[in-house]
């Protein structure tokens, strides 16, 4: 049985425009802490998070050639857990 986020299985990539006009990369992926986890691309910049059983969203980490010390997360990301049905914490 794969893990879904919203109505979409695990491993898959796929390009999202956003209403704000932004335009991300998503890549699901199964994770042994979480049910899933959910990498999103923009701008050579990675935000990871990991998707619970429940469909709730939490931060891992941020990459931008290396790991970033302390990240902040884009008003947009709010609109990419719209559109995969997630909540986010």
């Amino acid at each position: 049985m794969s893990t879904t986020i919203g109505s979409g299985p695990t491993g898959t990539s796929q390009n999202l425009r956003l209403l704000s006009g932004v335009e991300v990369r998503i890549e699901i992926t199964s994770d042994a802490d979480y049910a899933a986890r959910l990498d999103v691309h923009h701008e050579g910049r990675r935000w990871v998070y990991g998707i619970d059983s429940n469909q709730r969203a939490t931060f891992i980490d941020a990459f931008d050639d290396g790991r970033v010390d302390e990240p902040d997360e884009p008003e947009w990301m709010r609109e990419v857990f719209l559109e995969l049905e997630v909540d986010w914490e």
